[in-house]
């Protein structure tokens, strides 16, 4: 006799059901990964480190964000490819032969990390500028360029996913990151001749060429969509041969359009016309603080008020009748006209330190800008660079008007930490560690600062406001009636004749 005993089974599930369950699975898992914690983390910590020191702007933030999104992508990458090459590793192939979810199926499941990879994305996006708050980004916001930040790690997980179908070593992740980094590289290697296509394939958007101008950043949104969506027609194959063939082809074609598109808006001659529909004087916002006129590009109108901590305790000591240069932002060109004849003008970029250290050499730098200015060391608008102040009494009246401005105030009562301040002030000049910016002078011109700031405050202030018009010729002996023996050189003929300067001359 012979007994037949069947297996109580289950109805197998329909395959919709089977590949949502085994996308819940490998989201599960992907969560639990230290590669993508470890990758995030790291995103994170990069993204803060490179805005650090620097007041963040929208496109500073937006690549800074992008080059992490890529560190997020190769740890992404090296998890899925872990993932997906799990069924073939340690003899796994043999039992998941087996099962109802075939390599279709399971590959069709993989797709989850797309969103997941998205949603990391912006999230340490959002914790970068989380972060740096206070400091809020200022500039123009482009909606397009943050969502970068979206795409390119959901690149990466699939580019993970692929390799894990054709590799399933545990080496295949590391080498494949590896080699993704060297791709990119190379990118960075090609010439952007004729056309710029190695700047529209690079996946994190390049600042624009000048500050305010528009940017193709909706067409290179588009580009890595199609990329990514062509990498996940590629895991869908063999699902849906048809289907992914249309899809890969459509995705391929819009990719190819959209870098053309970028290429072809990119300007091939930029002129100083077309610089200043951008950052000429007409767009500039102009407020005037305590005599002082700030003018700032637009959008950037929350950084006067960091100016106004460098320039006001310089403008504060300057007498009541001198002319207060102007503080005018610029882009990454320079205009060599200023915007009212006359008047000097310092210019400034887009860059401000943010905090600590980096947040003081910025007030430094534009404290002993405008100080320059002041005493009318610029020609045009601009510096003189390398001129020689040898001998002239107005490097000293310079000197003199940094170290007040640095000591907290010789409008206080000099005692206490004032008068240390100043004391300390006097010795940095007299060593040279207190300087004017891109002028030459010697030991002669520090130690008559130094002179000057040993005497009483009222006193010299006094006689700069009534000299103040004299001080400003560089052939002047107006400091001697306080005791300034420093002898001028003679101006060269040419430069008697109107030149504003030769190179490596005098000042004028």
């Amino acid at each position: 006799m012979t007994v037949i005993m069947d297996r109580p089974g289950r109805t197998a599930p329909a395959p919709r059901v089977a590949t949502t369950a085994l996308a819940r699975v490998e989201a599960r898992r992907l969560l639990h990964s230290p590669f993508y914690w470890g990758s995030a983390l790291l995103a994170t910590a990069l993204g803060v480190a490179w805005c650090w020191t620097r007041m963040p702007t929208w496109e500073t933030l937006a690549e800074n964000s992008g080059m992490s999104s890529l560190v997020l992508a190769c740890g992404l990458l090296i998890a899925t490819q872990l993932a997906t090459g799990r069924d073939r590793r340690a003899g796994a192939e043999e039992s998941t032969r087996t099962m109802p979810a075939g390599p279709a199926r399971r590959g069709v499941a993989m797709l989850v990390v797309i969103p997941i990879a998205a949603v990391s994305g912006a999230l340490v996006y959002l914790a970068e500028l989380l972060i740096l708050l206070p400091a809020w980004p200022v500039g123009e916001f482009d909606p397009w360029a943050p969502a970068v930040v979206l795409v390119i790690p959901s690149i990466g997980a699939v580019i993970g996913v692929l390799v894990g179908r054709v590799l399933h070593n545990a080496s295949a992740g590391p080498l494949t990151a590896t080699a993704f980094c060297a791709v990119l590289i190379a990118l960075l290697a090609l010439p952007n001749y004729p056309r710029n296509y190695a700047s529209a394939l690079w996946p994190v958007p390049e600042r624009s060429w000048e500050i305010g101008a528009p940017r193709p950043t909706g067409w290179h949104l588009i580009y890595l969509l199609g990329v990514l969506v062509a990498l996940a027609a590629l895991i869908i194959w063999r699902a849906w041969p048809k289907a992914s063939v249309t899809v890969l082809v459509g995705a391929l074609v819009c990719a190819g359009l959209s870098v053309e598109r970028q290429t072809a808006e990119s300007p091939s001659v930029i002129s100083m016309e077309l610089a200043d529909r951008y950052t000429g004087p007409a767009v500039l916002s102009c407020q005037t603080h305590q005599q002082v006129r700030y003018c700032a590009l637009p959008h950037f109108e929350g950084w006067i008020e960091q100016w106004r901590e460098a320039v006001e305790p310089v403008a504060a000591h300057l007498p009541a009748d001198a002319v207060r240069p102007v503080v005018r932002q610029f882009g990454n060109s320079y205009d060599l006209k200023p915007m009212t004849p006359g008047v000097p003008e310092i210019i400034i970029s887009d860059s401000w330190g943010r905090v600590g250290g980096w947040a003081a050499d910025s007030r430094l730098r534009m404290s002993r800008d405008y100080v320059v200015a002041s005493v009318d060391l610029y020609a045009d608008g601009l510096f003189l660079d390398g001129c020689d102040a040898t001998g002239q009494h107005r490097t000293v009246a310079g000197l003199w008007l940094l170290a007040q401005s640095l000591s907290g105030g010789a409008a206080q009562s000099l005692s206490g930490g004032a008068a240390q301040s100043l004391s300390d002030g006097a010795a940095q000049v007299r060593s040279g560690e207190l300087r004017l910016p891109r002028v030459r002078y010697g030991q002669a011109e520090q130690d008559a600062a130094a002179a000057l700031l040993d005497r009483p405050y009222d006193e010299v202030a006094d006689y700069l406001a009534e000299h103040w018009a004299d001080l400003l010729d560089p052939s002047s002996t107006a400091l001697s009636g306080l005791g300034v023996t420093l002898d001028p050189p003679a101006l060269p003929a040419a430069e008697s004749q109107g030149e504003q300067r030769t190179e490596g001359g005098m000042c004028r």
